[in-house]
């Protein structure tokens, strides 16, 4: 898998938990209080700030006790740090235009301006945008978002704490002198031509570089591609990776063509809804760990023709900001012969 995120920390279970001390939020609040009391200076408080602050959900956590032990863990954080205490002043240029100048202080805090939207007319493709300190000496804390329209071909895999691949096998039967009929499955490279009625087996692997909840996957159908499912729901779960396979599929580019191998993966699962959808295959999942984990499911390519496969997408459905996309694929399929 590919990308980069700041490092973070954090104590106590991913999933469910039996003790209080076992909590993630909580527990990883308890220890920032620790460190700030015995050893404000430690290397791992700005990690552990950090993931806190992933782990929000909106303006609060996942229940109003780990709400709760966060501010108090924040409030200690910012009496040690004294950053209230000090006046901040800034400036925003976007190229040789000044977009907003202010000045923050103790007072003002909680009421300065504290969003700024560049228009578009002045945004070219060489347009710098800087953000600069002209006083005081309070920490900067800042974030920028952005929207564009992309023409480019293919679109490329792109993520935020969230990464996602998508690979196809083509799925054929086979006999053997030993195990009778046996589910062989090649990998289908780009530029593979397949042929009407060929059934493709789908695999999106996704790598969770924090705990999150309420997760959506889509993952866009091909033109003249159906589900072989046509019933939403079952059951179906993400399997996380073990390290051996983490280390083949980034060695090798492509997992494992054996997807029953019990060396592949940890034991831990997570249940995933699945919609079949006339567009696209939802996927839900309430929770995902930290980790890579893997779901495959069956498509049958029926229309012939050359059609791109848009990039399937996953994000965190309450921070959106929190996302990923495959790159896209393009993808032929030919008439059979007898059908010519």
């Amino acid at each position: 898998m590919s990308g980069s995120a700041p490092a973070t920390a954090h104590w106590g279970e991913d999933g469910i938990y039996y003790r209080w001390s076992e909590g993630g939020v909580e527990a990883t609040s308890t220890a920032l209080r620790a460190f700030l009391a015995i050893d404000p200076d430690h290397a791992l408080i700005e990690p552990v700030v950090r993931w806190l602050i992933n782990n929000r959900r909106g303006a609060h956590w996942s229940n109003t006790r780990d709400t709760s032990m966060a501010i108090l863990a924040f409030t200690d954080y910012l009496k040690v740090s004294g950053e209230l205490d000090a006046v901040l002043q800034y400036e925003i240029h976007a190229g040789q235009k000044l977009v907003a100048t202010e000045r923050v202080t103790k007072q003002n805090l909680l009421k300065a301006p504290s969003r700024f939207i560049i228009p578009h007319a002045l945004i070219e493709d060489t347009t710098d945008i800087r953000i600069t300190r002209t006083g005081g000496k309070s920490p900067f804390y800042y974030s920028v978002e952005a929207e564009w329209y992309s023409l480019e071909e293919p679109i490329p895999a792109a993520g935020n704490e969230l990464f996602v691949r998508r690979d196809y096998f083509l799925l054929k039967e086979v006999s053997t002198l030993l195990k009778g009929t046996v589910l062989q499955r090649t990998p289908i490279h780009e530029g593979a031509a397949l042929q009407s009625g060929d059934r493709v087996e789908v695999v999106l692997t996704f790598d969770s570089r924090n705990q999150y909840e309420y997760l959506l996957f889509e993952d866009l159908k091909p033109a003249g591609w159906e589900s072989v499912e046509v019933r939403s729901g079952g059951r179906a779960y993400a399997r996380q990776l073990s390290q051996k396979s983490i280390e083949l599929l980034e060695a090798e580019g492509i997992p494992s063509v054996n997807p029953a191998g019990a060396w592949r993966f940890t034991g831990k699962t997570r249940f995933v809804h699945r919609e079949w959808r006339d567009r696209r295959v939802a996927l839900f999942l309430d929770e995902l760990p930290e980790g890579v984990w893997e779901i495959r499911y069956i498509m049958r390519a029926e229309v012939p023709g050359e059609f791109s496969a848009m990039p399937a997408v996953g994000h965190a459905m309450y921070i959106p900001e929190i996302r990923g996309n495959t790159r896209e694929n393009k993808v032929e399929v030919l008439d059979r012969p007898e059908f010519q």
